[in-house]
């Protein structure tokens, strides 16, 4: 059976341009983890006031909030597509998942370790599972997903005393340390040797890291589901009278969000900590998406009412997100890699946000360049036609 696309509203800008700003923290961030996860002391030895400035900020304000918002654009969008597809939805859009794992193992091998595509590809099967819940529970069930994994987590390390240790035995401090052993493979080896690292790098994150692998994963499916809420309620369609609501959102989550994700970040800023602090620090991770949600709701605002300058010039890098990712991990991977420019460990954490920041806006006059030519980015086309096309009402 053919696929139907029924008549809906146009493109929404606001979500376009909130979905590149998402795409910058997420650049800004793998772009240091390039590094920084495989050769973190040779860049800290070195590093001065403005490195460990600009370190915590990326920890406490971008890290884990950028993707967790990019998660949540996951869920709206799929809510979206589903209102606006008629007959034929469910084989499309698992043709369309498919398709996006396929993209997700090529980045994966190719571009960057760090890759996100192979999990939305699953769980965004898996949220097909929940499109006929109800608003309520798929509310509820979201929210739980987002905060209680880490809570438990937090609390499993408080009552044992130690961290919880992966499948394979090793905590997640000890699998990491493997894994940075293979530094020198990036930092001088062949491209299929880089190649290689990165597959084993995702098998190893794996086992050794497994009980943040399932945080982290539960959380990005509750965030589909708050996603897919907001799409049916229509939050992005009446940005006005959802208004107080978003105001509310941002007072709250924002505060709170900060200082748990300061807790969290301490973990990480090399902070000895004892059982219990360290304990407080995984469950702080909570703090993460919730920070997340407040900046959904005070970007929506401001994009849709003052920063409307702003909403204009993101607008194109948000609609060739999924290309811009690619580039971005393909340019960060040439610069930092032995296959490349193989400059890892030798500019300082200042250095690689600027580089990041860099990459980005280039990636935005580009795509704003490409969009006066074309209608899709050339991912977001090609992801389109192995899909499937999709007929147009008349």
């Amino acid at each position: 059976m053919s696929t139907i696309e029924t008549p809906g509203p146009a493109r929404l800008p606001v979500i376009d341009s909130l979905r590149a700003l998402a795409l910058w923290g997420v650049i800004a961030m793998n772009i240091l983890s390039m590094v920084m996860a495989l050769d973190a002391a040779a860049v800290i030895e070195r590093a001065g006031p403005a490195d460990f400035a600009v370190a915590a900020f990326d920890l406490i304000l971008v890290q884990g909030k950028a993707r967790s918002v990019f998660a949540f654009l996951f869920g709206v969008g799929f809510g979206l597509l589903m209102s606006r597809t008629g007959p034929g939805f469910i084989g499309f859009y698992l043709r369309r998942m498919a398709v996006l794992l396929a993209i997700g193992l090529f980045n994966l091998a190719f571009l960057f370790w760090g890759d996100i595509l192979i999990l939305y590809a699953l769980l965004g099967m898996v949220l097909m599972l929940f499109r006929r819940w109800s608003d309520r529970s798929i509310l509820t069930l979201g929210l739980i997903l987002i905060l209680a994994p880490p809570l438990i987590a937090g609390a499993i390390e408080a009552v044992t005393g130690a961290p919880i240790r992966g499948l394979s035995g090793l905590t997640s401090a000890e699998g990491w340390r493997l894994i940075e052993a293979r530094a020198p493979i990036y930092a001088e080896g062949s491209y299929l040797q880089v190649v290689a690292a990165n597959l084993r790098y995702y098998v190893d994150h794996n086992l050794h890291d497994t009980a943040y692998v399932l945080t982290y994963d539960l959380g990005v499916l509750g965030l589909f589901l708050l996603g897919l809420w907001t799409a049916r309620k229509g939050v992005f369609a009446d940005i006005a009278a959802w208004r107080p609501r978003l105001r509310r959102i941002a007072w709250i989550c924002l505060p709170i969000g900060f200082v748990l994700s300061a807790v969290h970040g301490s973990g990480r800023m090399g902070i000895e900590a004892g059982p219990l602090l360290r304990a407080a620090v995984t469950a702080a991770y909570v703090g993460l998406p919730v920070m997340a949600m407040g900046y959904a709701a005070l970007f929506t605002l401001w994009l849709s009412g003052k920063g409307k300058w702003l909403q204009r010039g993101l607008t194109p890098m948000g609609r060739m997100a999924l290309t811009g990712y690619l580039a971005s991990n393909l340019i960060g991977g040439f610069i930092w890699y032995g296959w490349g420019l193989g400059l890892m460990g030798d500019i300082n954490v200042a250095g690689m946000a600027a580089i990041g920041l860099a990459i980005f806006v280039a990636l935005c006059v580009f795509s704003a360049i490409w969009l006066k030519r074309f209608r899709q980015g050339p991912a977001e086309a090609l992801w389109r036609r192995l899909s499937g096309r999709r007929s147009r009402p008349a």
